[in-house]
């Protein structure tokens, strides 16, 4: 996310939070990373970030989810070969609002919250081409983005029916965001340095990992033992 803070006098200088969650075997949620950096998002950063969570042991993954942030897609491809990609569902919504006539955007809506909830993978990937065949003929240049990255936003249909919509969205990560954008508007639109989002963002992570995150979520405790069978499948199976 972005944010603003002071130094130099009182000048304000952007400053951008990697915030990256992740739901470990044991079915919590927990903050893996989360590094304040002046300036704006940048893949440098990511890369930074990405790398980091590996020299801290972090192998095995079973999806890992972002938004369509400019070349990040490739790097999470190649730093975690072994996980499936998952881009922000939100976000591709969000772009094809912005493409879209208003009547076509609205078609378009419904067609992806049937894709959204389709009982079968199978299913889904049928309702997906068939969402591209009904809007190639008037914006050919956004479906063809869609359909390269066809993957990536339907990988989310591998997994158990309790948690596909929490696996199709980043928001778990704009959750924390929005936490800390409040405590931002409440400091009068900024942060009087980098100490100081440090620190608040040092108070919202432990309030979260010792309060709400501490139980497992109903859903995720449903189908906990699917998704470390499918870790299993995948990973341990080959030692």
């Amino acid at each position: 996310m972005a944010s603003t803070s002071k130094s130099d006098g009182d000048r304000l200088k952007p400053a951008c939070i990697y915030l990256v969650v992740g739901l470990t075997r044991d079915g919590k949620k927990r903050v893996l990373a989360c590094l304040a950096k002046s300036g704006r998002e940048n893949l440098e950063d990511w890369k930074l970030v990405l790398r980091s969570l590996i020299e801290r042991g972090l192998r095995r993954i079973l999806i890992v989810v972002h938004d369509d942030f400019s070349g990040l897609l490739p790097i999470t491809k190649s730093l975690f070969p072994g996980a499936d990609i998952q881009l922000c569902a939100v976000h591709m919504q969000r772009n094809a609002k912005n493409h879209l006539s208003k009547t076509d955007n609205t078609e378009f809506q419904q067609r992806w919250r049937a894709v959204r909830s389709t009982w079968d993978e199978q299913v889904g990937i049928t309702q997906f081409e068939e969402l591209c065949q009904r809007f190639q003929p008037s914006y050919p240049t956004f479906v063809a983005e869609l359909r390269k990255k066809h993957d990536h936003y339907l990988a989310f249909l591998k997994y158990p029916d309790a948690l596909r919509r929490s696996l199709s969205t980043t928001n778990a990560v704009e959750a924390v965001n929005g936490q800390l954008e409040i405590i931002r508007r409440n400091s009068g639109g900024y942060f009087q340095s980098d100490d100081t989002v440090k620190l608040k963002l040092g108070i919202i992570v432990t309030a979260l990992e010792n309060r709400r995150w501490l139980n497992i979520p109903g859903r995720v405790g449903l189908c906990l033992h699917q998704l470390n069978a499918q870790f299993q499948m995948r990973f341990e199976s080959e030692s």
